[in-house]
């Protein structure tokens, strides 16, 4: 969706976020059929299938790491943010919606 997020600028200061949306054996109603949109500092910046993931190259600094899915009709609001320190460390985050459709993302590395 933003290609300039995605391509890293050697003249600036920027680290590699890696976002991966785990695969999952649940059923449509928790988000099987749905894709999940990755959203930072509020630009979509992918939607990804289960088992998909993008690097993101975001200048060094505070940002906010948001993922919610592209159904709007059962995504009820569901989301999930974290304010993430892009430091020049390449960072990896994982992403799953739980058994009860809550969003749940952690850091991996």
């Amino acid at each position: 969706m933003n290609q300039q997020i995605v391509t890293p600028d050697a003249s600036k200061q920027q680290t590699k976020v890696t976002v991966t949306r785990l695969k999952q054996f649940i059923g449509g109603g928790s988000g099987n059929t749905c894709k999940f949109v990755v959203n930072i500092d509020g630009q979509d910046v992918a939607m990804l299938r289960q088992n998909q993931f993008v690097s993101t190259y975001l200048e060094n600094g505070l940002h906010k790491l948001r993922v919610s899915n592209d159904c709007s009709v059962l995504s009820m609001g569901m989301r999930k943010s974290l304010d993430i320190v892009a430091d020049g460390t390449p960072q990896e985050y994982a992403t799953e919606v739980g058994f009860w459709g809550q969003y749940r993302m952690w850091r991996t590395n």
